[in-house]
Protein backbone atom coordinates (compact mmCIF):
# COMPACT_ATOMS: atom_id res chain seq x y z
CA UNK A 1 0.00 0.00 0.00
CA UNK A 2 2.64 2.43 0.81
CA UNK A 3 5.59 0.82 -0.94
CA UNK A 4 5.39 2.94 -4.13
CA UNK A 5 5.65 5.96 -2.08
CA UNK A 6 9.12 8.04 -1.66
CA UNK A 7 9.90 8.54 1.89
CA UNK A 8 11.47 7.73 5.06
CA UNK A 9 12.83 4.36 4.77
CA UNK A 10 10.75 2.49 7.12
CA UNK A 11 9.69 -1.85 7.09
CA UNK A 12 6.50 -1.61 6.56
CA UNK A 13 6.36 -5.72 6.15
CA UNK A 14 4.26 -6.43 9.63
CA UNK A 15 2.13 -3.72 8.71
CA UNK A 16 1.64 -5.44 4.86
CA UNK A 17 1.18 -9.09 6.71
CA UNK A 18 -1.62 -7.75 9.04
CA UNK A 19 -3.90 -6.25 6.28
CA UNK A 20 -3.13 -8.90 3.67
CA UNK A 21 -5.26 -11.19 6.18
CA UNK A 22 -8.00 -8.99 5.36
CA UNK A 23 -9.83 -9.59 8.47
CA UNK A 24 -10.95 -6.96 11.19
CA UNK A 25 -8.15 -8.71 13.44
CA UNK A 26 -5.66 -8.02 10.94
CA UNK A 27 -6.75 -4.52 10.15
CA UNK A 28 -6.55 -3.73 13.88
CA UNK A 29 -3.10 -5.37 13.89
CA UNK A 30 -2.03 -3.57 11.13
CA UNK A 31 -2.95 -0.03 12.81
CA UNK A 32 -1.16 -1.26 16.03
CA UNK A 33 2.00 -2.17 14.12
CA UNK A 34 1.25 1.56 12.02
CA UNK A 35 1.16 3.32 15.34
CA UNK A 36 4.71 1.36 16.43
CA UNK A 37 6.17 1.96 13.94
CA UNK A 38 5.36 6.16 14.30
CA UNK A 39 6.20 6.14 17.98
CA UNK A 40 10.06 4.71 17.07
CA UNK A 41 10.33 6.73 14.25
CA UNK A 42 9.63 9.80 17.08
CA UNK A 43 12.41 8.11 18.99
CA UNK A 44 14.74 7.42 16.32
CA UNK A 45 14.34 11.79 15.35
CA UNK A 46 14.30 12.65 19.18
CA UNK A 47 11.63 14.58 19.07
CA UNK A 48 11.42 16.06 23.04
CA UNK A 49 8.43 15.32 24.88
CA UNK A 50 7.35 12.89 27.34
CA UNK A 51 4.67 10.57 25.57
CA UNK A 52 3.05 10.58 22.38
CA UNK A 53 0.81 13.09 22.96
CA UNK A 54 3.88 15.73 24.14
CA UNK A 55 5.57 14.96 21.13
CA UNK A 56 3.14 15.37 18.66
CA UNK A 57 2.26 19.09 20.16
CA UNK A 58 6.28 19.52 19.07
CA UNK A 59 6.38 18.38 15.66
CA UNK A 60 2.78 19.91 14.76
CA UNK A 61 3.35 22.91 12.49
CA UNK A 62 5.35 20.52 10.18
CA UNK A 63 2.18 18.23 10.19
CA UNK A 64 0.18 18.99 6.49
CA UNK A 65 -2.53 16.65 7.64
CA UNK A 66 -2.85 17.02 10.93
CA UNK A 67 -6.53 15.89 11.43
CA UNK A 68 -5.71 12.52 9.41
CA UNK A 69 -2.67 11.78 12.01
CA UNK A 70 -5.35 12.53 14.40
CA UNK A 71 -8.07 9.98 12.96
CA UNK A 72 -5.31 7.38 12.78
CA UNK A 73 -4.04 7.18 16.71
CA UNK A 74 -7.95 7.73 17.84
CA UNK A 75 -8.54 4.63 15.67
CA UNK A 76 -5.28 3.06 17.47
CA UNK A 77 -6.30 4.24 21.16
CA UNK A 78 -9.89 2.47 20.19
CA UNK A 79 -8.48 -0.57 19.49
CA UNK A 80 -6.77 -0.79 22.43
CA UNK A 81 -9.73 0.29 24.70
CA UNK A 82 -12.63 -1.18 23.07
CA UNK A 83 -12.29 -5.09 22.63
CA UNK A 84 -14.99 -5.40 20.24
CA UNK A 85 -14.10 -1.98 18.14
CA UNK A 86 -14.17 -3.13 14.50
CA UNK A 87 -12.59 -1.27 11.51
CA UNK A 88 -13.05 -1.10 7.88
CA UNK A 89 -10.67 -1.86 5.37
CA UNK A 90 -10.94 1.67 4.19
CA UNK A 91 -10.40 3.06 7.73
CA UNK A 92 -7.37 0.96 8.57
CA UNK A 93 -5.65 2.30 5.22
CA UNK A 94 -6.87 5.96 6.08
CA UNK A 95 -5.19 5.27 9.34
CA UNK A 96 -1.98 3.95 8.13
CA UNK A 97 -1.91 6.20 5.69
CA UNK A 98 -2.08 9.24 7.91
CA UNK A 99 1.10 7.77 10.10
CA UNK A 100 2.91 7.76 6.70
CA UNK A 101 2.24 11.31 6.04
CA UNK A 102 3.08 12.39 8.89
CA UNK A 103 6.42 10.74 8.95
CA UNK A 104 6.92 12.25 5.70
CA UNK A 105 6.29 15.30 6.44
CA UNK A 106 8.34 15.53 9.61
CA UNK A 107 11.32 13.52 7.54
CA UNK A 108 10.96 16.43 5.18
CA UNK A 109 11.15 18.95 8.08
CA UNK A 110 14.21 17.22 9.63
CA UNK A 111 16.08 18.13 5.75
CA UNK A 112 14.92 21.79 5.92
CA UNK A 113 15.25 23.44 8.94
CA UNK A 114 18.68 24.92 9.86
CA UNK A 115 20.60 24.16 13.29
CA UNK A 116 19.53 27.91 14.34
CA UNK A 117 15.72 27.33 13.70
CA UNK A 118 16.17 23.95 15.37
CA UNK A 119 17.46 25.54 18.46
CA UNK A 120 14.37 28.21 18.59
CA UNK A 121 12.16 25.22 17.85
CA UNK A 122 13.98 23.86 20.96
CA UNK A 123 13.80 27.02 22.98
CA UNK A 124 9.99 27.74 22.18
CA UNK A 125 9.07 24.25 23.14
CA UNK A 126 10.42 23.99 27.09
CA UNK A 127 9.52 27.47 26.98
CA UNK A 128 5.99 26.37 26.38
CA UNK A 129 6.29 23.72 29.09
CA UNK A 130 8.19 25.99 31.69
CA UNK A 131 4.92 27.95 31.35
CA UNK A 132 2.40 25.28 32.15
CA UNK A 133 4.31 24.45 35.03
CA UNK A 134 4.96 27.38 36.50
CA UNK A 135 0.60 28.11 36.00
CA UNK A 136 0.32 24.61 38.22
CA UNK A 137 3.06 25.94 40.95
CA UNK A 138 0.93 28.87 41.44
CA UNK A 139 -2.08 27.70 41.82
CA UNK A 140 -0.90 25.03 44.08
CA UNK A 141 0.60 28.27 46.21
CA UNK A 142 -3.00 29.64 45.89
CA UNK A 143 -4.65 26.93 47.65
CA UNK A 144 -2.05 26.52 49.95
CA UNK A 145 -2.94 30.48 50.73
CA UNK A 146 -6.40 29.66 51.14
CA UNK A 147 -5.98 26.70 53.32
CA UNK A 148 -3.64 28.62 55.48
CA UNK A 149 -5.84 31.30 55.60
CA UNK A 150 -8.66 29.04 57.41
CA UNK A 151 -6.52 27.46 59.62
CA UNK A 152 -5.98 30.71 61.20
CA UNK A 153 -9.42 30.78 62.07
CA UNK A 154 -9.10 28.43 64.26
CA UNK A 155 -7.49 27.77 67.35
CA UNK A 156 -5.69 24.17 66.61
CA UNK A 157 -5.00 25.42 63.03
CA UNK A 158 -2.80 28.59 64.54
CA UNK A 159 -1.25 25.33 66.84
CA UNK A 160 -0.45 24.02 63.45
CA UNK A 161 0.84 27.14 61.53
CA UNK A 162 3.41 27.90 64.30
CA UNK A 163 4.94 24.07 64.14
CA UNK A 164 5.31 25.11 60.04
CA UNK A 165 6.61 28.26 60.88
CA UNK A 166 9.26 26.76 63.02
CA UNK A 167 9.95 24.27 60.71
CA UNK A 168 10.03 26.55 57.92
CA UNK A 169 12.40 29.03 59.07
CA UNK A 170 14.73 26.21 60.35
CA UNK A 171 14.55 25.12 56.49
CA UNK A 172 15.00 28.37 55.06
CA UNK A 173 17.84 29.56 57.29
CA UNK A 174 19.41 26.66 58.49
CA UNK A 175 18.82 23.56 56.18
CA UNK A 176 17.77 25.98 53.08
CA UNK A 177 21.56 26.71 51.89
CA UNK A 178 22.65 23.29 51.62
CA UNK A 179 19.19 22.12 50.30
CA UNK A 180 19.62 24.67 47.81
CA UNK A 181 23.39 23.79 46.77
CA UNK A 182 22.61 20.44 46.38
CA UNK A 183 20.21 21.58 44.19
CA UNK A 184 21.93 23.58 41.97
CA UNK A 185 24.54 20.45 41.59
CA UNK A 186 22.04 18.41 40.40
CA UNK A 187 20.73 20.91 37.58
CA UNK A 188 24.31 21.33 36.58
CA UNK A 189 25.02 17.76 36.56
CA UNK A 190 21.30 17.13 34.86
CA UNK A 191 22.21 20.01 32.07
CA UNK A 192 25.29 18.57 31.42
CA UNK A 193 23.86 15.03 30.67
CA UNK A 194 20.97 17.19 28.97
CA UNK A 195 24.21 18.33 26.83
CA UNK A 196 26.30 15.68 25.81
CA UNK A 197 23.10 13.12 25.04
CA UNK A 198 21.62 15.78 22.65
CA UNK A 199 24.63 15.42 20.20
CA UNK A 200 23.79 14.30 17.00
CA UNK A 201 19.53 14.60 17.74
CA UNK A 202 17.76 15.31 15.02
CA UNK A 203 15.94 18.11 16.68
Amino acid sequence: MLKETKGPNINWSAVEKALSEGTFSGYKMGVLEAEKLFADFLGQKMIPGRGGDAKLRYIAIFLSRAEQLKFSRDMSKKIISQPHFEISRDETKQAIQGYWQAMLDLDEAITALSTGQRIKLRINFYKEQTIKKIKIIAVILASLILLISFFNELAIGKKILFSLGNTTHYLVFIAGPWILGGFIALVILWLGWKILTKRGREF
